[in-house]
């Protein structure tokens, strides 16, 4: 994302061509004092990690009593497929437009303001702000306009319920790409807080309503199935609205601050930008990300439109258990690895301006270098140099992803059953359905924090080409997975798919950036023994208790009993472990020897 000169035609193999660092005729270093990268990282990666945490938990704890007031499990099933089969063309939709332009805008202005060109950066927030509300218009007309295609082949029972349950979404498409724009203002000042909260009180708006309209509909009126989905996934909307005030208070709270920073550290003459140069930044910019990130919604696209006609052709299941069956795996066990997913979206999100400036400095230089020694400009065609600032970043960024990522996964298999029981039903093939998808969600976290690295550096071509080798993975392996693995199948595809893109990128970093795929995976050693030790731990835990006390088809106590008995033996290993082999001094910095000392483990500091 720091396009330069998006008028010149950009190749891949001259990253000279659109590097928006280079729109600084002056060729200045950033004027803004800061803290060190890694610091800035591990704070905006809290903040976001924290509210997509409590957003996530928001969004699965009012599964409970949604899917109890729905009525009878087929029912409540039903009706969580049909709201699925909404949100999965509305993420696609919502991708196209606003997928690229949080993290297009908060790049540009990371870049305009550490150089002093404030007033270039406030302009580029205003195109962005009008850009996004035609956007915004245009894709609510166009959601609404194809709703009837988009619903024919959707694994639902009526087609008139799936057209309604889209459109109702319409609202929310509308309003979004403008906080969108705002939300990246906010990442562009490298300030994560108000993007983080506002996250926070849009998931708890939309859950208010949606369990409001739920109990009124069915409990009291015993109204129809369809009408409370509805009003369910309508409540993205009045979500949408709470996110709005709360940026727009945060704006007018922490404007005069950043008008003092702008009097301290602007620039006396800026490079004038032309206005539509900017709008061509942004969109320039985004389009990568729009199209490498949507590749998770893509397929779970690929799912909802091919898992009903393949099945049905390969398998003995009735229409009623396929639609059970898909509602299982491409609703609920997905409405619960989405927690751990969005860890990684939250960490590769803070990831890419810090990655952004670091990259484009150390280019900088040698493109100085060579320059002097009247070298081809080539510089990161055959890796020819070493971005060694850039490698560290890169390193910490997947320590972070595997200090979050790999526990997370494990626990969530573990307690597979009593997590799947609680929240729905007590199910088997809801159990094992949700530990596959777990294992899947880390494949999917791993490409998150790798595609927002590779567009960090402006790699475009990279990360769209890994995207399209894991659709067209996914494509290829669904029909022969299904046919040997049934409803697994589609995970199986799936992870596969993503291992693929996984493998594509951290071969790309090396051509690019001389990136050591060796010393990444000898610096995530330690987790990756840590995590394992805890997954067994909990496991001989988890079975213990369900042979001898405890058992989760008993009632909802023994289920929360065996979480949180199971969950503590986790979080005391791992956090034990952690601070004996000084593995979480990656995420917790200095507070990590402070609880070393309080924990009586100083000695492990000398």
């Amino acid at each position: 994302m720091g396009i330069d000169d998006p008028n010149l035609n950009r190749t891949d193999e001259v990253e000279e061509v659109i590097q928006p660092e280079e729109v600084d005729p002056l060729g200045l270093p950033p004027r803004k004092p800061s803290a060190s990268a890694q610091e800035k990282m591990n704070a905006g990666a809290s903040w976001m990690t924290i509210a997509s945490m409590v957003s996530r938990i928001l969004g699965v704890l009012y599964i409970m009593p949604w899917y109890n007031w729905m009525g009878e499990p087929h029912i409540a099933n039903e009706a969580n497929s049909l709201f699925n089969i909404g949100y999965s063309y509305y993420a696609i939709f919502l991708s196209i437009t606003i997928a690229g332009v949080p993290d297009s805008i908060a790049k540009q202005m990371a870049y305009y303001n550490a150089r002093g060109y404030y007033k270039t950066a406030k302009r580029l927030f205003k195109a962005g702000l009008a850009l996004m509300t035609i956007t915004g218009l245009v894709g609510g007309v166009l959601l609404w306009t194809f709703a009837p295609i988009l619903a024919q082949s959707t694994p639902a029972r009526d087609f008139d319920s799936v057209v309604l349950v889209i459109r109702s979404l319409v609202p929310a498409l509308v309003v979004l790409p403008t906080i969108s724009v705002i939300r990246g203002y906010f990442q562009g000042h490298q300030d994560m807080k108000p993007s983080a909260i506002s996250q926070i009180t849009e998931q708890i708006l939309r859950v208010l309503y949606m369990l409001g309209a739920v109990y009124i509909i069915r409990v009291i009126n015993n109204g129809e199935m369809v009408k409370a989905v509805t009003h369910s996934t309508f409540a993205a909307f009045l979500g949408a609205l709470a996110a709005l005030a709360t940026l727009v208070f945060f704006f007018m709270r922490y404007r005069k601050g950043y008008n003092k920073e702008e009097e301290l550290y602007a620039v006396k003459e800026e490079t004038y930008v032309s206005s539509k140069n900017l709008l061509l930044e942004i969109v320039m910019i985004a389009i990568p990300f729009i199209v490498s990130g949507s590749a998770i919604e893509l397929s779970r696209l690929v799912d909802t439109n091919t898992y009903m006609p393949i099945m049905a052709r390969v398998s003995h299941l009735s229409h009623d258990q396929l639609i059970n069956e898909y509602a299982i795996f491409g609703a609920n066990a997905n409405k619960l690895v989405t927690i751990i997913v969005s860890l990684a979206v939250a960490i590769g999100s803070t990831s890419i301006a810090v990655i952004s400036a670091t990259y484009s400095e150390e280019k900088r230089g040698i493109e100085a270098k060579l320059a002097n020694k009247a070298l081809p400009r080539r510089i990161d065609r055959h890796a020819t140099q070493d971005f060694p600032e850039t490698k560290g970043l890169i390193g910490h960024n997947l320590k972070l992803f595997s200090l979050v990522m790999f526990p997370s996964a494990i626990g969530m298999a573990v307690l597979a059953e009593p997590l799947y029981a609680i929240i729905f039903t007590h199910d088997p093939l809801g159990t094992s359905l949700l530990q596959l998808a777990a294992a899947v969600a880390v494949t999917m976290g791993l490409f998150s924090v790798l595609v927002a690295m590779l567009q960090a550096m402006s790699f475009f071509k990279d990360a769209i080409m890994g995207m399209v080798i894991g659709i067209t993975l996914k494509l290829v392996l669904q029909v022969p997975f299904l046919a040997i693995f049934s409803t697994s199948g589609a995970l199986l595809a799936t992870g596969t798919a993503f291992i693929g893109i996984a493998i594509f990128y951290l071969w790309r970093l090396r051509v690019r950036i001389n990136l050591s795929v060796v010393e990444v995976l000898n610096q995530i050693k330690g987790i990756t023994l840590l995590s394992g030790a805890m997954g067994i731990a909990t496991w001989l835990v988890n079975h213990f208790l369900r042979r001898t006390i405890l058992s989760p088809e008993i009632s909802i106590v023994h289920q929360v009993a065996q979480i949180v008995i199971v969950a503590g033996v986790g979080v005391a290993v791992y956090v034990i472990g952690g601070l004996r082999f000084k593995l979480l001094d990656t995420l917790l910095g200095d507070k990590a020897k402070m609880l070393r000392a309080k924990l009586g483990m100083g000695r492990y500091d000398k």
